[in-house]
Formats: C-alpha cells, sequence, structure tokens
C-alpha cells in the first residue's frame, strides 16, 4: 500500500508502503524510481515484528525520513528512520512508552532536527489516545515530547513549523467540539506549549487530514465532513486567521464519499487540494 510519494530535484519519487517479508511481519519498504516508472532503488527496513511507514518527506541534506510505528511485543512505538539519498539506512529511532505510539507527520525543522505528529495511549491519566508531538535534534535523539487532548481519542496526522518558530498541528479529536468528531488544530510555541487549539465541524463526523500556512499568516486546513456538504463524507476546506479563528469554510463533493489528502496555497493567493471521489469519474474511486 502506497501511503506517501514525493518528487525530489531529479524527478524521481520515494514511495512508503508496506511489504510483507517472508520471516516476519511487514515492514517499512521504499523505492525511488523515475517517471518512467523505473525502479532504481527499492530498500525495506524493520525487525521481525510488524512495522509501518506513514509518511516521507525529503531532508536537506537530500536524504528521507521516514515516520510510522514499530511493533515491540504486543505495542506499537513510535518509529523514525533516515535514509541518504541514495535510499540507504542511515539510523532509526523509537519513542514511546508502555503502550502505543504512532508517528503519522514529520518535518524537517530550522535547526536540522526534526518535528513528529501522531497519537499516544497515555499509561495513566485521560484520554484512551492522545495527540503526540515528539520534537528531536538532527540525529534523531528526542528533545522534548508534549501530548494534548482529552477524555477520548484524539489524533495529530500533520504538523509543521510555523514562521514564528513555534508549531502548528491539524487532526482529529472525539473529546471536545460540536460532534462525534471534529477537525482539530493546535498550536504551541517552540517548546511545544500550547498557545490555542481550535475545533471545526458539525454534529457528526469531521477531521482534519493537513494544514499549511498561509501568506497572511492564517491557515489553511483540508479534511472531510460528514456534517456539512452534499452527502456522504465531503472535502472540507477551513481558513482560519493566525489566532485560529474560522474565518471561512467550503465543501466540495457528490452524494457519495469525497475527501481531501493535501493543500497548498498558490501563487494567486487561491489554494489546489488534491484527494479522492467516489462521486464523480469513472471508478469506484478516483482522483
Amino acid at each position: 500500500m502506497c501511503t506517501k510519494m514525493i518528487f525530489n530535484k531529479y524527478k524521481f519519487f520515494m514511495v512508503c508502503m508496506l511489504a510483507m517479508l517472508f520471516w516476519g511481519g511487514p515492514d517499512v519498504s521504499t523505492a525511488r524510481a523515475a517517471l518512467d516508472w523505473t525502479v532504481h532503488v527499492e530498500r525495506t527496513v524493520g525487525n521481525k515484528q510488524t512495522d509501518r511507514g506513514f509518511f516521507i518527506q525529503p531532508t536537506n541534506d537530500g536524504g528521507y525520513i521516514i515516520v510510522g510505528e514499530t511493533q515491540s511485543g504486543q505495542d506499537y512505538d513510535l518509529y523514525l528512520v533516515k535514509l541518504s539519498a541514495k535510499g540507504y539506512f542511515q539510523w532509526h529511532k523509537t519513542f514511546g512508552g508502555s503502550k502505543n505510539e504512532r508517528g503519522y507527520s514529520v518535518r524537517q525543522t530550522g535547526d536540522g532536527g526534526y518535528i513528529i505528529a501522531g497519537n499516544t495511549q497515555p499509561v495513566f491519566g485521560r484520554g484512551d489516545y492522545n495527540v503526540y508531538l515528539v520534537k528531536t535534534d538532527a540525529s534523531g535523539r528526542q528533545q522534548w515530547n508534549r501530548e494534548f487532548g482529552g477524555t477520548s481519542e484524539d489524533t495529530g496526522t500533520c504538523v509543521l513549523q510555523t514562521s514564528d518558530g513555534g508549531y502548528i498541528i491539524a487532526g482529529t479529536t472525539n473529546s471536545t467540539g460540536a460532534g462525534a468528531s471534529d477537525a482539530y488544530l493546535i498550536k504551541t510555541d517552540a517548546a511545544g506549549k500550547k498557545e490555542w487549539e481550535k475545533t471545526f465541524g458539525g454534529k457528526e463526523t469531521d477531521s482534519a487530514t493537513v494544514v499549511r500556512q498561509t501568506s497572511d499568516g492564517g491557515f489553511i486546513v483540508a479534511g472531510q465532513t460528514y456534517s456539512f456538504g452534499a452527502g456522504g463524507y465531503d472535502v472540507y476546506l477551513v481558513k482560519t486567521d493566525a489566532s485560529g479563528n474560522e474565518t471561512w469554510t467550503q465543501t466540495f463533493g457528490g452524494v457519495n464519499w469525497d475527501t481531501a489528502a493535501s493543500v497548498e496555497q498558490t501563487s494567486d493567493g487561491g489554494y489546489i487540494v488534491v484527494g479522492q471521489t467516489s462521486s464523480f469519474g469513472i471508478g469506484n474511486n478516483d482522483i
């Protein structure tokens, strides 16, 4: 299963997927290919239990950083893997306690380190799962971690460093908001201390997949909504100011399921959204 694809300056792309090996469970697998789909490099990393890669991002040295999960006994830890420009393994790190942790997003930070978002299952305290934020140095050594959330399940699916040196996290909360689940936006300072949090959605199920900072200092959030739109799930686009206050929302889709995978601001000040639709196109699911 392909979970992330990126283009580098050589017009190659990197694919992070799951590969079943005969001697164990699935491992994190990466492949680098040319635009004609010729595979140039293929690598697998992991142990004899289950390992999954959920997100891959290019690094400043021309290599790649992957985040996901690795199984340890009956539980999972957040898994961070660094590869060279040619896809060779350089190092890996795990983060977590005696329960389950997963990483869904990673970005390189201005100091050369990494910021990771995912979720964690608390050993003590409240919540089924909390949003998990981990900051590392350039070698993957943890500098600090933070948890956010309430009494139910909360997850961080995207994290970015903001122009003020802090961080913005998008995800989903079942702990607060208007409905069964809501799109969740958290802003922290450079040390991971929460500055504010916002929820968006209606009485049904809504979630955020990705967030980007916009040229006006605000944020654009893309996800999916069951509360609003034409039917089923619809693409959910929310624009906020720099303090996370909603300035407008839009939905896109038809009577079936339509979801957003990513959003970017365009040079004319607009936005481009990519995702999946089962309302339009020629198949069960189309881009």
